[in-house]
């Protein structure tokens, strides 16, 4: 199985990001997409929730526009 992740950039446009195996939560997306584009830590944050977003706004990626499709092979 494979998980497409769609999303907003900050700067209006659209992206996808196709990974393998099951992100099956919001946060384990953002997870997956983070480490995938290699995004680096954004400073010190309180949660893994906001270092996360931190981490994806600072690669011009909003956070809340996260979208998971499950895509079988």
């Amino acid at each position: 199985m494979k998980t497409q992740i769609s999303f907003k950039k900050t700067n209006g446009s659209d992206g996808v990001a196709l990974l393998d195996g099951d992100a099956s939560s919001i946060l384990q997306a953002k997870r997956e997409l983070a480490n995938k584009l290699d995004l680096p830590a954004a400073g010190s944050s309180s949660s893994e929730t906001e270092a996360l977003d931190a981490r994806l706004r600072h690669g011009g990626i909003d956070p809340d526009s996260l979208k998971i499709h499950h895509v079988s092979e």
